[in-house]
């Protein structure tokens, strides 16, 4: 295999390492969540076992800091710096280009916005001086004793499945993308159905209001006329009001019940590739549709155990309240 000058590595052996360094990287994250949660979650942003950032992280400081690979100091420092700049550049490009945050150091001290903080930063470096110092050279040497062609259809059969899995995943958030989004409609029109409902309501019985009063405000001038005409009058007017009031209440009735249908359906529906996103990013969220996601998740993960639930199921209530006062 052809080496890279100024790596003095071989795209072979660098592509091998950084498999094995991602499941590391890997197997480190569930021990970590385990740990702090007290269950098993399938860490990171793919379905496989591998963690690539972590796995690309060492193989950046392997070929980067080559030169000063023996000594401690300087390698500790400067694996600290690549490695805190490589995840800032990775939290800030993510978020960008998902429009969510997929995990936040903000509870952590000397933390800069959430991507990056200094506990992490340290566990870096010193992880890097290990690995380059201690195991790097014994991961290169077993490497280079794999049969070649052992080695390459681990490259092939790898490349494929991390392009396949990258793929999925990106379509796997899309999709919680738009589940979160849709979630966020639905509660918005459930609660427009209410509200312009009521302002109509309302609207036409200050409208008839306004009528009767004019004809009371005429009876001076034909008293015994316009009684039998008023109470004539105010009965039609009555029934079209109250005929007004039973239309608009069932065609509120009807569209307030196809909403809450698709919003439990989407709420409700069983879906792996999120519940798995959800578990492995406890702390995402999303810009402009946190409290979607967040029943999403108290439903998917918590089985609506939580107080989101209650939320879920007092939309439908805030609306009837709303009907009622109408009425009134």
């Amino acid at each position: 295999m052809q080496v890279i000058p100024f790596a003095g590595l071989s795209l072979y052996q660098m592509f091998l390492m950084f498999c094995f360094w991602s499941f590391i990287g890997w197997c480190i994250e569930v021990i970590d969540m385990t740990y702090e949660t007290g269950e098993y979650q399938n860490r990171g942003f793919l379905n496989m076992p591998i963690c690539p950032i972590e796995g690309l992280g060492v193989v950046m400081v392997t070929v980067f800091f080559r030169p000063i690979a023996n000594t401690i100091v300087p390698l500790f420092v400067a694996s600290t710096i690549l490695c805190t700049a490589f995840e800032l550049f990775v939290g800030w490009g993510m978020e960008k280009l998902f429009h969510a945050r997929w995990w936040d150091y903000s509870n952590m001290k000397f933390n800069y916005k959430g991507y990056i903080c200094l506990r992490n930063s340290m566990l870096f470096g010193a992880g890097c001086v290990v690995v380059i110092r201690y195991v790097q050279p014994l991961v290169l040497k077993a490497i280079n004793a794999m049969p070649v062609k052992l080695g390459m259809s681990i490259v092939i059969i790898m490349s494929v499945l991390i392009l396949l899995d990258t793929v999925a995943s990106l379509m796997a958030v899309r999709k919680l993308q738009n589940k979160i989004k849709r979630l966020d409609e639905l509660s918005k029109l459930m609660l427009s159905v209410s509200v312009k409902t009521g302002k109509k309501l309302a609207s036409g019985t200050l409208k008839v209001k306004s009528n009767v009063d004019k004809i009371i405000d005429a009876k001076d001038n034909v008293v015994e006329k316009m009684t039998d005409v008023k109470d004539n009058v105010v009965e039609k007017v009555a029934d079209v009001k109250d005929n007004v009031v039973e239309k608009m209440q069932d065609m509120n009735e009807y569209n307030l019940e196809k909403l809450r249908s698709e919003y439990e359906r989407l709420i409700s529906e069983k879906d792996t590739a999120t519940e798995r996103l959800l578990r492995a990013f406890p702390k995402f969220h999303s810009h402009n549709y946190s409290e979607s996601l967040q029943l999403l998740r108290d439903k998917m993960l918590y089985k609506g155990h939580r107080h989101s639930s209650d939320e879920t199921e007092n939309q439908p209530e805030m609306i009837e309240e709303s009907k009622e006062e109408s009425k009134v």
